[in-house]
């Protein structure tokens, strides 16, 4: 069922995401000063997987609120405040979800979503509740690491203009800009696994059931794989090696997309204004497993 999720999901929509890229750049124009992540960051990604997966799109709005009061929980140690609002978010998510499959039974179209309703309604291998979780984490992968990658790799490139120039003169580069950008400054800086069984790592015993905590972002440091491991080269010949999208069967659904889209819309952005430049301090996101911006003020420039 994965390997469906990923042909349905991706498909042709390379134009659709250019389109995309290109008007709420020309929205931005004439603006003095914008916030990159409202305006730009996160409605690339949240305005195409809203129609790959058949959302309304003035739902993108509401999906992005919901996904930044939910973005916390996958921290250890939240404060009962942040912890409720988030559990009050999912639960409004799985509501409205469920709502909208009743929706898609009524009214099938050719979106991922009622797809796989389809599948449920045929007795497939997916029970309703798999179908919310499976809704769930499609709409996370789907914009969730875009909205990051969009974030930190702007940083990146306007702190590197020796980069941006190499990308200026070469775009051909820029498919492996997006791969560096995921290595240097990896949108999920760690994932956990259950041991499967007894094992041995780096001489620490490992128990069946115990519960492993991986740390992507530092393998993507690891000076054994990347050479110079703390420089930021846009031509770097082994930078898709990198961990961002973790690995096996728990590889990120939306890889493909988040490439595709962070390619398409940094190169956009920086071609549609070569003179962007900070307008004062950006803000981190105050969690520890997504790393991102939650506002980035820009000056657009002539």
């Amino acid at each position: 069922m994965i390997y469906r999720v990923r042909q349905i999901a991706i498909g042709n929509l390379r134009g659709r995401i250019e389109e995309t890229a290109d008007e709420l750049l020309e929205k931005m124009a004439g603006q003095e000063r914008v916030d990159l992540v409202d305006h730009y960051a996160s409605l690339l990604p949240v305005t195409v997987i809203a129609e790959i997966l058949g959302v309304p799109v003035d739902m993108r709005t509401q999906f992005l609120a919901w996904g930044t009061a939910a973005a916390p929980t996958l921290d250890i140690g939240l404060p009962d405040r942040t912890y409720k609002h988030a559990e009050n978010a999912l639960r409004e998510i799985n509501s409205w979800l469920r709502d909208h499959f009743r929706r898609l039974r009524n009214n099938p179209g050719e979106d991922l979503l009622s797809r796989l309703v389809l599948l449920v309604d045929q007795g497939e291998r997916l029970s309703e509740t798999e179908l919310t979780a499976t809704a769930q984490l499609l709409l996370a992968a789907g914009f969730e690491t875009t909205v990051n990658l969009l974030g930190n790799g702007t940083a990146l490139l306007l702190a590197h203009p020796e980069q941006r120039m190499l990308l200026r003169d070469d775009p051909a580069l820029w498919p492996n800009a997006v791969e560096e950008i995921l290595r240097y400054e990896s949108p999920v800086q760690s994932t956990a696994r259950f041991a499967r069984q007894d094992t041995e790592i780096c001489g620490f015993p490992i128990r069946a059931g115990q519960l492993v905590t991986a740390l992507l972002g530092g393998a993507n440091r690891d000076p054994d794989v990347f050479t110079d491991p703390g420089r930021f080269d846009i031509r770097r010949p082994n930078a898709r090696e990198h961990l961002a999208f973790s690995g096996g069967i728990h590889y990120c659904l939306g890889a493909a997309l988040a490439r595709l889209e962070g390619e398409i819309g940094l190169r956009r952005l920086f071609e549609r204004y070569p003179d962007l430049m900070p307008a004062g301090e950006p803000r981190r996101r105050p969690t520890r497993v997504l790393r991102g911006y939650e506002a980035f003020p820009m000056a657009l420039g002539s």
